[in-house]
């Protein structure tokens, strides 16, 4: 049976950042290369290895069994996956004569708009879920109305998209383009967490692992901008008068 509600969200995570590259090119050898030739592969690798940490760490014993590795609705760590993603980007990219940071500072930010739009079709899965609301949505099921903390989440890391593609339009150094979209992200799932329905009083292991990548990425922003003010003074330091 397909499931029409996640192929319509993997449509507009895929589409929205295919066509926003228009725009926002990925450079190439020679040329920008399309979206979807670079993004595609990398992401079906770390849908396998997110979908398998899911496994290895709540069920080991449905590693092998294709009907259960499958059921992707029922579990995906992110952040293994994304690491994957980046780790299957870096390899294409080097066996392409791609700089490896350059392209993933390139993907970064459409890689954002992917993710934005993921969370902006919850309407076409389960529903939006987040706090009672006299203003929200009624996810299907329930009788109450709830603020769609989906839709909250796409607009703030769409909107830091922005920054962090105007970050690689600069030329900006590499890790400072990709830690600030892993901050915003982690950050805004971190956040958003909070207010998702989940089993328990304590965090989940999606929100402690948010909280985990957004301290990395914010000790690695802050290295990199040390770094890059050094460079500049000494640079400036060494010209002649």
């Amino acid at each position: 049976m397909i499931d029409y509600g996640l192929l319509m969200s993997m449509i507009i995570a895929f589409g929205v950042p295919a066509l926003t590259s228009n725009w926002w090119l990925i450079g190439g050898r020679e040329e920008p290369v399309a979206f979807l030739d670079v993004a595609l592969g990398p992401a079906f690798v770390g849908l396998a290895v997110g979908r398998l940490t899911t496994l290895a760490l709540d069920d080991p014993n449905s590693i092998g069994s294709i009907s259960d590795m499958l059921i992707i609705r029922s579990g995906v760590e992110f952040w293994p996956g994304l690491a994957a993603a980046v780790a299957a980007v870096a390899v294409s990219a080097n066996f392409g004569l791609v700089p490896i940071g350059r392209r993933l500072a390139d993907l970064a930010p459409l890689a954002m708009i992917g993710y934005a739009g993921y969370e902006a079709a919850c309407t076409f899965r389960d529903g939006c879920f987040g706090p009672d609301s006299p203003f929200g949505l009624r996810p299907r099921g329930l009788t109450t109305a709830m603020l769609p903390i989906g839709w909250l989440m796409a607009a703030t890391v769409a909107v830091a998209a922005v920054g962090v593609h105007a970050l690689a339009a600069r030329r900006r150094p590499p890790l400072l383009v990709v830690g600030a979209g892993m901050f915003a992200v982690a950050a805004v799932r971190a956040i958003g967490s909070i207010w998702l329905p989940h089993v328990g009083d304590g965090l989940t292991r999606q929100h402690v692992s948010s909280i985990a990548v957004s301290s990395i990425a914010a000790v690695a922003i802050a290295v990199t901008l040390a770094l890059w003010g050094h460079r500049g003074t000494s640079e400036t330091a060494s010209r002649p008068n």
